[in-house]
């Protein structure tokens, strides 16, 4: 989100019907001290377009730590927990919606842009960025709908099981009933012994490892300075 500013909220990615047009996912990043008023209008103008925005869910600024704000969405007060959601959906969306009226991206939201990068996920922004190379990595359109019509031509991206910070119910739901089923196996209880333990302890990292975020950081590219 803003150099001072991110969300945490219940909106969590959900699978798509079968028969029903797939619902694209979206994060919205910005300066909260300078484009509080766009930011807000243009989550509205994403979910207008049938996007399911996925952070921030309702950008009314609620509290603040120094210039940190906080939102009605916020389920935390930890600065750290909050950009950490922003930054795990980023990589659950479809694309990121830069909101940046003036051009300016705080140092915040062009971290966001890195984070976008290197997951692969398209950024857009309605105005030029002011710095320009952080520019060169964000795709300026007409506006939210020009950017809506790209994405659903383009090739949806693979939907996983959500990290903790984005569901924290579902993913505490399933992490226990992997270390459950990774018990009976450890113990022996289950399985051959052997190699049986052996898959079902990789699997169970895996698993455990999506849901909290282990091991799914990846270096962005060197271009990114």
């Amino acid at each position: 989100m803003p150099s001072h500013s991110s969300i945490i909220e219940t909106n969590v990615p959900t699978a798509p019907v079968v028969g029903r047009p797939r619902i694209l996912r979206a994060t919205v990043s910005g300066s909260f001290r300078r484009h509080m008023a766009a930011i807000y209008q243009a989550v509205d103008t994403l979910r207008t377009l049938g996007v399911q925005v996925l952070s921030p869910s309702d950008a009314r600024v609620s509290d603040a730590i120094g210039d940190f704000l906080f939102v009605e969405s916020d389920r935390l007060r930890s600065v750290k927990l909050v950009e950490d959601r922003h930054v795990e959906a980023i990589k659950a969306s479809d694309f990121l919606w830069v909101v940046a009226p003036d051009g300016y991206t705080g140092c915040a939201t062009c971290m966001e842009i890195g984070v976008a990068l290197g997951a692969g996920v398209p950024t857009f922004s309605q105005m030029p960025v002011m710095d320009i190379t952080v520019g060169e990595y964000v795709e300026k359109v007409a506006n939210a709908a020009d950017a809506v019509a790209r994405m659903t031509k383009a090739a949806p991206r693979p939907l996983e099981d959500s990290h903790l910070l984005l569901d924290p119910q579902g993913a505490t739901e399933r992490a226990i009933k992997t270390m459950e089923e990774l018990k009976q196996f450890v113990t022996g209880q289950e399985g051959d012994r052997r190699g049986d333990a052996e898959r079902k302890l990789a699997e169970a990292r895996h698993e455990l490892g999506r849901t909290f975020g282990v091991g799914r950081r990846r270096r962005l590219s060197a271009n990114w300075r």
